[in-house]
């Protein structure tokens, strides 16, 4: 039986602290539902795999065990209901040779993650105005 999970963002990344951060700053806008977060890329492809909503937006973390954010960027753009699902890859890398690795293997969005929690918000804001989420999504 398929679960019903919390919410159309879905966010993999390892570490707790970005995970609560990037709660609070969704909430802070007023989405009614949290996003649905994973420990890895794998957790990510099980939560999708057992949810009945469809994903607006998946956001990657690079640097991840077991299945990092390219290898799941990867999974995500070779089944059909994720080629077209707008994902992006938040991380701390500011090498020119990860952003273009995630072009070419198809990310919408390659952002560095925000060092306050104002430029969290901002950022999330952002993505939510460029891929027109609405709050109860």
């Amino acid at each position: 039986m398929k679960n019903s999970l919390t919410g159309c963002v879905f966010i993999a990344d390892d570490d707790e602290d970005d995970r609560f951060l990037l709660q609070f700053a969704f909430q802070e806008l007023g989405f009614d539902s949290a996003p649905t977060f994973a420990i890895d890329g794998l957790d990510l492809l099980h939560r999708l795999l057992d949810s009945e909503v469809r994903p607006a937006l998946i956001i990657l973390d690079i640097n991840m065990p077991r299945l990092d954010g390219f290898e799941t960027l990867k999974v995500l753009r070779s089944k059909k209901p994720y080629q077209t699902t707008p994902i992006v890859m938040l991380t701390t890398s500011v090498q020119e040779s990860d952003r273009q690795h995630a072009r070419d293997l198809g990310a919408s969005a390659y952002l560095i993650k925000p060092s306050t929690i104002e430029e969290l918000k901002k950022m999330v804001f952002k993505l939510v105005s460029d891929w027109k989420l609405a709050p109860d999504c």
